[in-house]
């Protein structure tokens, strides 16, 4: 892309983790951000103009997304693991993406960066996978529904032959400023009330790195591409260990066994639908939490140039942020 600066952004989800962070960066590179919320945020970033809509309003669309940007970041997402709600998780995840390509179809000078999941390629769990942008994708046929509604948005974008697409697949991100991610875990350790340490292994991915990635993506990903943008590969246990050690805090390392996990999965889920309240476990989660896996994010950093945040210097930013919060004293 080799326009002159200012370029232009839209930005969907720009009010959830990633997105905040995304519309900063883009802000601190000097680009010009359009927002997409469905309300307006009190906590405004001064330099971003927020405007009010709905992916899954193909009208609302329209009426907001102006017709100069140079790339449309595609970060909304439902990430819930409930299958009470599968059929409107389906409609933002799937339908959402459909009414963006609609509007990019008359739009051909216009980029799409389509954040989606490293969960996309599938979720293994007897031995620790490597996955990378050549890895068989499996996300379409599985049974957790965010994973199977996600593949089925990248479907939907890569019948678009003519379109500029491309499709970022981050891992787990983490860092500060994460109010509905990973923060149960961490209040989890700082309590030391974890049921049971995860069995799963995965990458941990800063998301100041993640957002940084995503902009790289956008100016220098190559067309109709795919990139992986991962962080540090680690058991769940190694991970928490570390957590422990920066906040100074005790955590048993107690493991209860895989049936028990998926006896007290199913039952909390029976129990929702009376309660009407999603579940702490559900076997969706447990799934996703005891996914066994390696990011290769060789592509990214070779043709984005993308960078890996070492872990401690995340960690302790995450320490500082849930101090000033209150969460860790």
């Amino acid at each position: 892309m080799e326009k002159n600066l200012p370029k232009k952004a839209f930005v969907t989800g720009a009010t959830g983790f990633l997105g905040r962070h995304l519309c900063r960066e883009l802000i601190h590179q000097g680009w010009q951000v359009t927002a997409l919320c469905r309300s307006i945020p009190e906590n405004l970033l001064p330099e971003v103009n927020y405007v009010q809509g709905n992916i899954l309003s193909l009208a609302s669309l329209t009426e907001v997304i102006p017709n100069d940007i140079d790339v449309l970041f595609h970060t909304a997402a439902d990430t819930g693991t409930w299958s009470k709600n599968n059929a409107q998780q389906t409609l933002t995840n799937v339908t959402g993406t459909q009414h963006l390509l609609q509007c990019l179809s008359d739009r051909p000078q216009t980029r799409l960066l389509h954040v989606s999941s490293v969960a996309t390629y599938g979720v293994h769990h007897s031995d620790t996978v490597v996955i990378d942008e050549n890895s068989n994708s499996y996300g379409i046929v599985s049974a957790v529904n965010y994973v199977a509604s996600k593949a089925q948005a990248e479907r939907l974008i890569k019948q678009h032959k003519s379109l500029d697409w491309v499709i970022v697949h981050p891992s787990h991100i983490i860092g500060p400023e994460d109010r509905h991610n990973w923060v149960r875990l961490f209040k989890m350790i700082i309590d030391n009330s974890l049921p049971s340490i995860p069995r799963g292994a995965g990458s941990f991915a800063d998301v100041r790195d993640v957002a940084v990635g995503c902009v790289k993506a956008a100016n220098n990903g190559h067309r109709q591409n795919h990139y992986i943008l991962g962080g540090h590969n680690l058991t769940f246990e190694a991970f928490i260990a570390y957590v422990a050690k920066t906040f100074g805090v005790h955590v048993d390392f107690k493991q209860k066994p895989q049936w028990l996990l998926k006896l007290v999965a199913r039952s909390q889920y029976i129990l929702s639908f009376i309660s009407n309240q999603p579940p702490d476990l559900t076997p969706e989660s447990l799934q996703l939490i005891t996914h066994r896996y390696r990011a290769d994010s060789s592509k990214a950093l070779d043709q984005l140039g993308y960078e890996i945040t070492p872990l401690q210097v995340t960690l302790n930013d995450i320490k500082d942020d849930l101090q000033k919060r209150g969460i860790l004293s």
